[in-house]
């Protein structure tokens, strides 16, 4: 219950649904200002004041100069992790982490994996393809959802790779970074594992990074996945986008979610 009200806090605080907030409270403002008789009751500039900052956020979430504002300082914190020679680096006890990013579920072809945790998962493919550690997959079943879990998803995948079963470990409980981090090394640790190599998207790192640092005191690797923000930019950047919105809102989440921990 406490997941979901945390869940269902950030997604009316975060735009869209601080966009809809905010249209709420302009349209209350507008009806309350005249009484039956048609009189003015609140001053017009609160109410402009509410146009503006619309305005002023809504540009900035979807254009270029928020975009890179926001993702910039998550994503250049990592270097991308070469593999050339990343046997020389780890042996069996290392273990490769990836975490999920999300499931498509209720489509007819029932629960497929998600776009995010494809390029994770991929990019997790590469480091086992050149060293052969086993795969930890981690993610659990968000509430309200069905029973599988993204890591049973993560799973099949991985096997439709080619990955031999016996090569990877599911850890399905998890239902936020923190328990990915909590639950990961507490696994890792009763099997004798020494060092992780970390595998979740650039601009998801810094959280992931802080969690399993807090629970893990053995090597950690960081290996960075699907870097988001597109430095060959044009004019058009400039101007509202639905890539850049995305970006964007993605970022402001991974910011929130450092706000949380700290205070936390």
């Amino acid at each position: 219950m406490k997941l979901f009200l945390v869940k269902l806090f950030s997604k009316l605080m975060l735009p869209p649904g601080l966009f809809i907030i905010l249209l709420v409270f302009l349209f209350i403002l507008l009806q309350s200002n005249r009484n039956r008789y048609g009189y003015r009751r609140i001053k017009m500039k609160y109410i402009y004041s509410c146009l503006v900052l619309l305005l002023v956020l809504v540009y900035f979430f979807s254009s270029y100069p928020g975009e890179f504002l926001l993702t910039k300082p998550l994503e250049s914190s990592f270097k991308p992790l070469s593999i050339s020679n990343m046997e020389l680096e780890v042996d069996d006890s290392s273990a490769i982490v990836v975490l999920g990013g999300g499931v498509l579920r209720g489509t007819p072809r029932g629960t497929e994996i998600g776009q995010t945790t494809l390029t994770r998962l991929y990019r997790a493919w590469q480091i086992h393809k050149k060293t052969n550690l086993d795969l930890v997959v981690s993610a659990g079943i968000v509430p309200g959802a069905d029973n599988t879990s993204g890591a049973e998803v993560m799973k099949k995948v991985l096997i439709n790779l080619g990955v031999e079963e016996d090569k990877i470990i599911v850890e399905r409980e998890s239902k936020n970074t923190w328990q990915n981090a909590v639950n990961t090394t507490s696994l890792l640790r009763k099997k004798n594992y020494e060092k992780i190599i970390l595998v979740t998207s650039a601009l998801h790192m810094k959280r992931s990074a802080y969690s399993f640092k807090k629970n893990w005191d053995q090597k950690l690797i960081l290996a960075p996945a699907n870097y988001t923000l597109d430095t060959d930019m044009s004019l058009l950047d400039y101007l509202p986008n639905r890539g850049s919105l995305d970006n964007s809102l993605a970022a402001l989440h991974e910011w929130i979610g450092l706000l949380w921990y700290w205070f936390k």
